[in-house]
């Protein structure tokens, strides 16, 4: 061989073997990188994987242990509470739970200061207490608060490790798609370069396919060994199901890698005979059964059949499973070669002379063949290559029940979406001492019933006794202000109330939640604020917007959210169009958007309700009076408010809010807000909403 020819063949060889390479590691990293290095797509595989059996029974002990340790009587149920347990991890608000713990962990891994990683699950006691409502005696006894330690590592070698892969991972510009079509077009430029074309397409569909195969194996062999290294079967479970988990993204990418490799293989066998599969099983018969004079082979032919014999005796599912994959990759190559040999006619395989003694009519036919067979497989292979660069599409972290009730409304922005929503929401017939209520029902209910906007008046009192005294600043200023909205008679009641008021211990001062006076009626922010949250943990689904008629300081609101563990929960992106979808901030688990009607100011979480909404009026003294022209917010915001109800002080009317929030009545108004105002309204507000047809109408708006 001339050196031309071997330096052509070695460029071949060369460019081939990385070829190979990089198109089988461009198409790990495309995977690999969403899955390893982002914060979101890491955590919903880990979350994922309490799916697994394994994993939820191990993850089950461990907030069971937790739980009873944190009340020592419980023990006494532990079997219960154990059942339970294992129950619930696989459900969707627990692996909501822990997808937020392991995103802040895996944050925190990112950080050049992050030395400790705690992966913990506080909320588990509010889903446990939940599950096991049936039984109150024991639900009431489950410490809400127990905080479940899933891992916790500190000032560890591994911790610093992962942290550095982590790092790195992030910030190397590494380009999964680069990579794989570099590797194509490595592996076409050795095609070309070769002296046997074929030959040289069907090396590499080969290597293609038997190295998709190896990792395969591999993938699964590491499940097994995973299982077997800690000394705590159940550990060794949940640790092989994480990584069957994470490992379960890759199987789609290397069976389509292994079946581009086979149709390569196929299509270079059917142009041109330069496979038989007779001298091939005789080859493996001879290797495999056939004696040899030389020790080497027969010490390699002997460790093989051992290996091969004993990993089918100690795992024979494995085994079978690996003998079915290879039958299978056997028939699917003999199927793919006899497709392609189809579009091949029988003379294209001849020899040139053949070729040049064949009839021009003949040797254009054999040409359209030849093409059409060619851009067939071409196609193919340019499928297979889009599967495997495209972008890897997010875990399910959307609940079952979608977003708000509707798999449909996850895919639209939260500024296209019809909210049902409560004036004065905390003021309910069924909270004790409040006087002139606009519902029949507290928060509680109305979340369980589909409420999604509510609209709070919040201010700062103290308590004296059984009722609290409303922090009145403003003096004389507030009559004017509230006179309209409480009346005369309902602002008197309030004036006496306070007038036999002593004064309070003002160290228990704290914010309620009131309207106007909190002498008629109040609520503690905080425990509110902790049902909104325990109704979000156990709706992993949900989207609320809340509305604070707000006269106490930001800062004061932002204490409360933190104290509550609701501020874990609330929206922190922008609140100008675009908007995100309801399913982006689902899987965010940034599920509350909160507004304030007069200051929100050093709070970046904490929005002006006016920029935001554009609004309606709101005083109406008959349904005659209902107008949708302009209010607060003139007509700039991006979402849209109708105030939706009657004011007749000192309290609304069941009565008349059976007329106003009638399907018929709500659907007209509707119609004329869209003709008015160019848009459906995304918050529809009433008094009394059980009464009449508010969240049916909502739905219906919502196309559910």
């Amino acid at each position: 061989m001339t050196r031309p020819r071997k330096t052509r063949a070695f460029a071949a060889g060369l460019s081939g073997a990385l070829g190979v390479l990089l198109i089988l590691g461009g198409s790990l990293l495309t995977m690999g990188q969403k899955a390893v290095f982002d914060s979101d797509y890491f955590a919903a595989h880990v979350a994922e994987s309490l799916g697994d059996e394994r994993v939820a029974s191990y993850v089950g002990e461990i907030v069971t242990d937790a739980v009873v340790e944190e009340n020592q009587d419980l023990i006494l149920v532990r079997p219960l509470i154990s059942t339970t347990a294992r129950a619930i991890v696989a459900s969707t608000p627990f692996r909501a739970v822990v997808a937020r713990s392991v995103k802040r962990s895996h944050q925190l891994l990112s950080t050049e200061g992050g030395h400790e990683v705690l992966l913990s699950v506080s909320d588990f006691g509010v889903i446990l207490s939940n599950a096991l409502a049936g039984q109150p005696e024991i639900a009431e006894k489950i410490p809400l608060n127990a905080v479940a330690v899933l891992g916790h590592v500190q000032d560890g070698g591994l911790v610093e490790i992962s942290g550095q892969v982590v790092r790195l991972g992030q910030s190397v510009p590494i380009h999964p798609r680069l990579v794989f079509w570099l590797g194509m077009v490595l592996l076409v430029g050795a095609t070309f370069l070769a002296r046997d074309h074929h030959l040289a397409l069907l090396r590499s569909g080969l290597a293609i396919t038997v190295i998709a195969a190896i990792i395969l194996f591999i993938v699964k062999l590491g499940e097994l060994i995973l299982e077997r290294i800690p000394a705590d079967p159940g550990l060794g479970g949940a640790m092989a199901g994480v990584w069957a988990t994470f490992m379960g993204g890759f199987w789609p990418i290397l069976l389509v890698l292994g079946g581009l490799g086979l149709l390569m293989s196929a299509a270079a066998t059917a142009f041109l005979e330069v496979m038989k599969l007779d001298p091939i099983a005789d080859g493996v018969r001879k290797l495999l059964i056939d004696p040899s004079d030389r020790a080497s082979v027969r010490l390699g032919r002997g460790l093989f059949l051992v290996a091969v014999g004993g990993a089918a005796v100690l795992e024979p599912g494995l085994a079978s499973r690996v003998l079915v994959m290879f039958a299978g990759g056997i028939m699917c190559f003999l199927g793919l070669r006899e497709l392609c040999r189809l579009l091949v006619d029988p003379a294209a395989r001849q020899s040139r002379q053949v070729e040049e003694m064949t009839p021009p009519h003949h040797r254009t036919k054999m040409l359209v063949r030849r093409t059409g067979s060619g851009l067939a497989v071409a196609a193919l292979l340019i499928a297979g290559a889009i599967f495997l660069t495209r972008q890897p599409a997010p875990l399910a972290t959307v609940p079952k029940g979608g977003c708000n009730g509707s798999a449909t409304l996850c895919d639209r922005p939260l500024d296209e979406i019809v909210f049902a929503g409560t004036h004065n929401a905390m003021g309910a017939a069924d909270v004790p001492g409040w006087m002139f209520p606009n519902h029949q029902v507290g928060i509680q209910t109305q979340l369980r019933d589909g409420i999604r906007a509510f609209m709070l008046d919040v201010m700062s009192g103290v308590p004296v006794g059984k009722v609290v005294k409303t922090d009145m600043e403003e003096g004389e200023a507030a009559r004017a202000k509230l006179e309209p909205s409480l009346g005369a008679e309902g602002l008197d009641a309030a004036l006496r109330i306070r007038e036999r008021l002593i004064d309070g211990d003002e160290s228990e001062r704290d914010l309620y939640l009131c309207h106007g006076f909190c002498e008629l009626g109040s609520s503690r922010l905080i425990p509110v604020l902790v049902q909104f949250r325990d109704f979000l943990i156990l709706n992993p689904g949900e989207v609320i917007i809340i509305i604070f008629e707000d006269t106490v300081p930001p800062s004061a609101i932002a204490r409360a959210f933190e104290e509550s563990g609701l501020l874990d929960l609330v929206y922190r992106g922008s609140v100008q169009p675009p908007w995100p979808t309801l399913g982006e901030m689902v899987r965010a688990n940034q599920r509350v958007l909160v507004l304030a009607e007069n200051d929100s100011e050093g709070v970046p979480w904490y929005h002006p309700a006016f920029e935001v909404c554009q609004e309606t009026p709101y005083h109406f003294s008959s349904p005659e009076e209902f107008t949708c022209e302009p209010n607060r917010g003139g007509d700039s915001g991006s979402l849209m408010l109708m105030n939706h109800w009657v004011t007749t002080p000192p309290t609304s009317l069941p009565s008349i809010a059976a007329k106003v929030n009638a399907r018929d009545f709500l659907m007209e108004r509707v119609e004329v807000f869209r003709k008015e105002r160019g848009g459906t309204p995304n918050i529809i507000a009433v008094d009394f909403y059980k009464t009449g047809d508010l969240v049916e109408v909502v739905r219906e708006l919502n196309g559910y």
